[in-house]
């Protein structure tokens, strides 16, 4: 009786630990997606403000995308995803907003960390980026 109560407990404490740790996962994916929805947020109102072409550029071998500014090239920030967090597929490895606020193209951008994904899209018209947390089927904008 004693071994299947300590077996029950030690169960317990092993999902408990799993659970957790999935949860870490989920929440460095959430945090990494709001972070590259805030940058491409800051490299478009940088683009309006300068009146000139801002960008972001996608480093997959290298798990980072740096924020340009266009004539001269220059490097406003570089951003490493960490935890785990994996850039999977964006459909265009460069992106540029104009001085209207727009995205030169619409793109998709797909992260993903121990079997949760999320996307971030954009349209070409407004240059509105949302998130979309495919796991949990939920949107952010």
């Amino acid at each position: 009786m004693e071994l299947v109560i300590a077996l029950a407990i030690v169960m317990i404490a092993t999902s408990g630990v799993f659970l957790a740790f999935r949860q870490s996962d989920r929440r460095a994916l959430h945090n990494a997606s709001l972070q590259l929805q805030a940058d491409l947020r800051y490299a478009q109102r940088r683009a309006m403000i300068e009146g000139r072409r801002v960008g972001v550029i996608f480093e997959p071998a290298l798990n980072r995308y740096r924020v340009v500014s266009t004539r001269p090239t220059v490097t406003l920030r570089t951003v490493y995803f960490e935890n785990g967090v994996r850039l999977r597929y964006n459909s265009f490895p460069q992106l540029y907003f104009t001085p209207r606020g727009t995205s030169s193209s619409g793109f998709t951008i797909w992260l993903y960390n121990a079997g949760s994904w999320q996307r971030l899209t954009a349209t070409v018209a407004s240059g509105r980026i949302r998130i979309f947390d495919i796991t949990n089927s939920r949107t952010y904008n």
